[in-house]
């Protein structure tokens, strides 16, 4: 009897739940996920609506999609429709300036992971590189997509002709920013020439401002060097007579000197013959 009491009581105690009860819990579960996943993608949403974008705003997209809706519109008359070629020639314009901007993006990632790596850089700059590349990458999709809309296969021409213009541009900024350097490198120079000419003493500047005392020194200086020169000359010529004069003196000398000898010989040899006449003579009276 007391097992049959004890039974009916847990009977009693047991709770009945109702088949929506689990319902319910899943339906609160699967709306507190959904809540969260919402107030999470805004707030990356408001993250990486305040990331600065590396390159600035592009003004060839906001063209092609002016005239796009321009050309879309149906209150619009035909007549002020623009014509496909323009429309064309708006969109070579905008995928040009996305092949550049991708074209730099793949230039400098390396740089971007190497910085990274070492710690140089946050990952708020490392983001803004990445949501760059990602948002080229979604550019470079749209505009083959607006290509198939107007031809389809024209996608295989179009991406060379825009390649052609990007590279005709990249020279042509390259040649104005040298008219440019020139321009400022000159104006530096009108710069250093006057910060120069500031810095100069004043005597140099009065030389500089008084050439016809410069010039008066220059001759005063110039004179005295001169007249020496005369001189030497005038000298050099006496002395050079006087050795001519000395040395036919010399020369006379020389020929009185040979005549004198002559006659000497010429004495010597008659008392040679006169003495050995004698001799002879003498010889003879000895005989």
């Amino acid at each position: 009897m007391a097992e049959e009491s004890g039974s009916e009581k847990i009977a009693e105690e047991q709770i009945k739940i109702s088949i929506y009860t689990p319902l319910i819990y899943v339906a609160i579960i699967l709306g507190i996920f959904i809540t969260f996943s919402i107030i999470y993608r805004r707030n990356r949403l408001k993250k990486l609506a305040n990331i600065e974008p590396i390159f600035p705003e592009n003004q060839t997209a906001k063209l092609y999609e002016s005239l796009k809706q321009v050309a879309s519109d149906p209150n619009v008359p035909k007549d002020q429709k623009p014509h496909d070629k323009v429309l064309k020639a708006a969109l070579l314009r905008r995928a040009a300036e996305a092949i550049r901007r991708s074209m730099k993006l793949k230039e400098n990632e390396p740089t971007f992971n190497k910085l990274y790596e070492d710690g140089l850089i946050g990952d708020d700059i490392y983001k803004q590189f990445e949501v760059q590349a990602k948002f080229q990458e979604l550019e470079l999709k749209e505009i083959v997509a607006e290509c198939e809309t107007f031809k389809k296969g024209w996608v295989q021409t179009f991406f060379p002709v825009a390649q052609e213009i990007c590279f005709n541009e990249a020279l042509r900024r390259r040649l104005n920013s040298m008219d440019e350097r020139s321009k400022e490198f000159a104006q530096l120079w009108e710069y250093y020439v006057d910060q120069t000419e500031k810095n100069v003493p004043a005597e140099k500047t009065a030389k500089k401002i008084k050439p016809a005392k410069t010039e008066e020194k220059v001759e005063a200086k110039v004179e005295p060097k001169v007249e020496p020169k005369v001189e030497v000359k005038a000298e050099t010529k006496e002395v050079v007579k006087e050795e001519a004069e000395e040395e036919e003196d010399d020369e006379e000398g020389e020929t009185d000197d040979v005549e004198d000898e002559d006659k000497d010989n010429e004495s010597s040899n008659a008392n040679n013959t006169t003495k050995s006449k004698k001799k002879k003579g003498g010889k003879g009276k000895k005989k």
